[in-house]
């Protein structure tokens, strides 16, 4: 686990600084910071992107410096969208942990403050609702706690303005290994509640609708497709078949999964996803179809025997897309804030860039 952190965190700065501007002219009202007794909560409006680790920051120092009292004041993020839109749900997870990482920075509590209704609790929709909606201010065992450390990492996250957070390198990375343990605790919970088979069960194996692979590639199509390169080069597009094997052939895998958004042309209101993505489904599924056979023939034996399972899974939710890829042995990223994070909670992630 801490291996595939690692990973993660040394590759994530070349690929995503050029997506900083991407949500430039988001709309919305900036979040604001008010203290509710000693707690502080967070506001921060729907659709917004508006840096919200700055009210933060504010919050955070303002409510540590009452941290001696006692009830001991918690950080209460009070963000809809984080829970009643499935829009930007890639962006919506790096605010997540850069807050959860302030909070414990700060040595105080944390807590989510759901807003969409009481079903989003007992059936939560979007992969935030799975995660931990509140933490204790105890420092995690495994990372080394320093003073001078501490002091260097809520000054890095609070200078970090950009809104995509996880181009960042101060403050989340510091517990990467926490978000990964938490990321593929979550994706478990969902694969329970879906009768999956666990990735980590081994070679147990059962009757199950939710189906899960050795290895999964993250397949990001529809958007990328209306990306300008006249603009100057882009930081996103397809990972090569040669990358793809060179990855994968070492573990073997039984099955591959290639994950991507809804192979229509039409938007269904029974798909989570975007209209672009709808708008260039066949495109998308024109090029799978070149991709399929050669990725097979590729992990194919010699002898054309022992060849795994390819599939492709193109109407999961947003949280089982996400859990697949944090269920896996293996899972393969291209430069996209979606994959990033359950990339995390994999026994082993690739970001390509």
């Amino acid at each position: 686990m801490e291996e595939a952190a690692r990973r993660v965190r040394c590759c994530i700065m070349f690929f995503l600084l050029a997506l900083a501007g991407a949500h430039a002219a988001a709309k919305g009202q900036f979040p604001e910071w008010r203290f509710q007794g000693r707690d502080v909560v967070v506001k921060i409006p729907r659709d917004s992107f508006h840096e919200p680790q700055s009210a933060a920051c504010e919050a955070a120092a303002a409510a540590a410096a009452a941290k001696n009292s006692s009830p001991a004041p918690v950080l209460i993020i009070d963000a809809p969208s984080w829970f009643c839109t499935s829009d930007s749900v890639g962006n919506h997870l790096p605010l997540y942990f850069t807050l959860r990482a302030l909070a414990l920075l700060h040595g105080i509590g944390f807590q989510m403050q759901p807003t969409c209704g009481p079903i989003i609790r007992d059936t939560p929709k979007y992969i935030t609702g799975w995660l931990p909606q509140s933490a204790s201010p105890n420092w995690p065992p495994e990372v080394p706690r320093d003073p001078g450390t501490i002091m260097r990492e809520i000054e890095g996250t609070c200078k970090c303005r950009t809104i995509i957070t996880h181009a960042c390198t101060y403050g989340w990375p510091l517990f990467a290994a926490v978000w990964g343990r938490e990321i593929r605790a979550a994706a478990e919970r969902y694969s329970v509640a879906r009768k999956g088979v666990l990735a980590s069960n081994g070679s147990k194996t059962q009757k199950y609708t939710y189906d899960l692979d050795d290895a999964v590639i993250h397949f990001r199509c529809g958007d990328i497709m209306e990306m300008d390169a006249s603009r100057g080069p882009l930081n996103s597009g397809f990972v090569p078949l040669s990358v793809l094997l060179r990855y994968l052939r070492p573990l073997a895998p039984r099955s591959v999964g290639i994950v991507t958004t809804p192979l229509v042309e039409k938007c269904s209101s029974k798909l989570e996803t975007r209209a672009m993505d709808c708008k260039h489904g066949k495109q998308c599924h024109d090029i799978l179809e070149v991709l399929l056979p050669a990725l097979q023939s590729g992990l194919t034996g010699p002898r054309k025997m022992h060849g795994p399972r390819v599939r492709i899974h193109d109407k999961d939710t947003t949280v089982g897309a996400m859990s697949r890829i944090a269920l896996a042995q293996l899972s393969i990223c291209p430069p996209s804030t979606f994959c990033v994070w359950p990339a995390l909670g994999a026994v082993e992630g690739v970001l390509t860039g």
